[in-house]
């Protein structure tokens, strides 16, 4: 489905390499789980490969898909392409929605757009994938604006133009972090159920190592812009191999330790 070969990013304002040879394939209606600390180049190595960095920083390698190049697409081309055949969530929903449209206005936009059809169609397309969604009275939500919505709402409304696009390929950056573990677990239900029903593979950019375990069936750790461990989850998180891989495994099995400590106390 998708191909990534050494995938470098160049800042030239600065001439400094802030990612460097990120190698991996992603098959369909599989999910590649990316992690990595702040500043890994998780995110902003996704963002490359659907041509969506700033001009400045210089994108080389190989982004392979559908027997076609991403990275030497022209704008124009790589258009066709973003939004229709792979999405994108971002990591904060309030931000990614214009806050002086309603919900409905840029779902409706998004996709006449990508689908090419009429604003009422549009219109109850948006309703049917809200309602699919586990949202109450989509037909209000369509007329609320962005801060009107918590942010767990506003993600599964990101999550629900992405089910009505049948995207191939959906990048989910970091997508359950701004959300309270009931969102986050409804969220990645959403996710679960999308792969399931639309035969969709997914890159889950995370830190949860939970969530990645869950998700994923291949996982990429990433440290200080390089790739650092590359396997299925199970291996990697059974016999990680590098040092970070390990370290990251360690400092969440003594998190879990010490809630579930905490909780047994308070329970006695």
């Amino acid at each position: 489905m998708l191909e990534i070969i050494n995938l470098t990013i160049t800042d030239e304002r600065k001439n400094e390499v802030i990612v460097k040879d990120v190698n991996f394939t992603l098959e369909r209606n599989d999910c590649l789980g990316i992690v990595g600390e702040s500043g890994s180049g998780k995110s902003i190595t996704s963002k490359a490969i659907l041509g969506l960095v700033p001009s400045w920083l210089k994108v080389t390698g190989t982004v392979q898909f559908d027997g076609k190049d991403l990275v030497q697409m022209k704008t124009k081309e790589i258009r066709k392409i973003r939004g229709k055949r792979i999405c994108m969530i971002l990591q904060d929903a309030m931000s990614a929605f214009d806050p002086l449209y309603t919900i409905g206005s840029q779902m409706i936009e998004s996709l006449c757009e990508n689908l090419e059809i009429s604003k009422q169609e549009a219109e109850l397309l948006s309703i049917v994938e809200l309602e699919k969604m586990r949202i109450k009275e989509p037909a209000q939500v369509l007329k609320k604006y962005p801060h009107q919505l918590s942010g767990g709402m506003l993600q599964r409304c990101m999550i629900a133009i992405a089910m009505a696009v049948k995207p191939d390929i959906i990048i989910a950056d970091e997508p359950t972090t701004a959300l309270d573990s009931i969102n986050q677990n409804e969220v990645v239900t959403e996710f679960e159920r999308l792969r399931s029903e639309l035969d969709t593979s997914v890159i889950f950019i995370s830190h949860d190592l939970g969530v990645i375990q869950r998700l994923a069936q291949t996982v990429l750790v990433m440290k200080e812009g390089k790739q650092v461990e590359y396997g299925k989850v199970e291996e990697v998180f059974l016999r990680p191999k590098h040092e970070y891989t390990r370290f990251l495994i360690h400092t969440r099995v003594q998190l879990t330790k010490s809630f579930s400590d905490a909780m047994r106390k308070d329970h006695i």
